[in-house]
């Protein structure tokens, strides 16, 4: 027998906190509560064995918050930690857990609450659970044009609606909702907001009464079509909209079945020495198109390579954790992933109906592809600064959406 729970906590943090996101140093700070964001949890349980799928409406979380949430749920609960997977939404409009150079500073006594909160959707979501009598999955296409590949002019774009529904013996259905796109719908307000993944919950809880979870997809290069500040609202409320209708569209019934676990993979960084540093460094600040107070972040950057130096690694090793569901394969890397990876993932494991989704424990930022990386764009290098990381190898995306697909196939 199959069981499922829901739970979810409050996350929105005080007003006055610095939201993140949008370029650097801009001190945009909480000026109200556009809507409440959420920690939410899924808990599933077959033959003993349990798994936790959890989403937290924030751009992304620490490695200190990921591993106190698995160790509560092992001493609490007997859940081994391979089995607990944790992303974030990627919303520019929360508070950050982390701090990333220039692109806001971190509450502690916020972020110090932000581990108990998701336990707390945890424990609400294990006490939740009931026989489940149905698994239905939907891949659909949005069905409009809503967004568009930032990257790279004319670049992939994945379509689908990817959306699990749970159906529960005596409880409201589960549906958990999968799309690729940056959180940017709202632009640079001072209003705290979930973007348009909140929207989609609640859309999909008035519509169908079912508890929803939003799982962001590999988002790296998409972002909502552009538009001007008048018309966010309505274009993120037809694009929340096409999100749901496709999620509750041609749902095919699955096997009642799940499993998961960890990956483990090793990440390849590009070597530096002192002068490619300075180099690196001065190529970024004199940049004439430069996004205003990236030269100062280059410059931050390069100091803490220099101090770092000697201690300096040319690969590391991450955690991939995954689910199967109904034999539907569901992968969180802790990047912000391109389009390409998320194609290679599902080519590998020989199952175009895979999910691939982003922004996973704590976020390491992009991993572009190799044309994005000979580019020399945003993503390839300025983006690490802020991150103080070294960039990662040209083809690195490539290689590892081909291993990881390839480990989901065997698995």
């Amino acid at each position: 027998m199959m069981l499922a729970g829901f739970g979810k906590a409050e996350l929105t943090p005080p007003l006055g906190v610095e939201l993140a996101g949008y370029g650097y140093y801009l001190g945009r700070r909480a000026l109200r509560v556009e809507d409440p964001t959420f920690a939410r949890a899924v808990a599933l349980e077959q033959d003993g064995a349990v798994y936790l799928l959890i989403s937290c409406d924030i751009l992304g979380l620490n490695r200190e918050i990921a591993a106190q949430v698995r160790q509560e749920m092992q001493l609490r609960h007997g859940i081994i930690p391979e089995r607990v997977t944790l992303v974030s939404i990627h919303t520019h409009t929360a508070a950050p857990a982390i701090y990333h150079e220039g692109c806001g500073e971190v509450d502690a006594d916020y972020v110090r609450t932000i581990a108990p909160t998701i336990i707390r959707a945890c424990e609400a979501a294990l006490e939740d659970r009931r026989e489940v009598t149905g698994l239905r999955f939907s891949c659909t296409d949005i069905g409009g044009d809503y967004v568009y590949n930032r990257a790279c002019a004319g670049g992939p774009v994945d379509r689908m609606v990817r959306a699990f529904s749970v159906t529960r013996r005596d409880a409201p259905e589960l549906a958990l909702i999968s799309f690729p796109c940056h959180a940017v719908c709202n632009g640079k307000t001072t209003g705290i907001s979930a973007d348009y993944p909140g929207q989609v919950c609640r859309l999909m809880q008035e519509k169908t009464g079912a508890e929803p979870m939003f799982i962001n997809g590999l988002c790296g290069d998409i972002d909502p079509l552009p538009c001007g500040p008048e018309d966010r609202q309505e274009q993120r409320a037809r694009f929340a909209g096409a999100i749901v209708k496709a999620a509750c569209a041609d749902k095919q019934p699955l096997p009642m079945t799940v499993t998961g676990g960890c990956l483990h993979e090793m990440l390849r960084l590009m070597p530096v020495t002192l002068a490619s540093i300075h180099e690196a460094a001065d190529r970024a600040a004199g940049r004439e198109q430069a996004i205003p107070g990236g030269d100062r972040v280059a410059r931050v950057w390069e100091q803490e390579m220099v101090r770092r130096f000697d201690t300096l690694d040319g690969q590391e090793l991450i955690d991939v954790h995954y689910l199967t569901l109904g034999g539907v394969p569901v992968v969180a890397l802790p990047f912000e992933g391109f389009t390409d990876i998320g194609r290679l993932i599902r080519r590998e494991a020989g199952d175009q109906r895979a999910v691939t989704l982003g922004c996973a424990d704590q976020l390491l930022g992009y991993l572009p592809t190799r044309d994005d990386i000979e580019r020399g764009a945003y993503a390839a290098l300025e983006s690490t600064f802020l991150y103080k990381r070294l960039p990662v190898r040209p083809g690195e995306a490539e290689r590892l959406g081909v291993q990881i697909g390839r480990r989901l196939h065997e698995a």
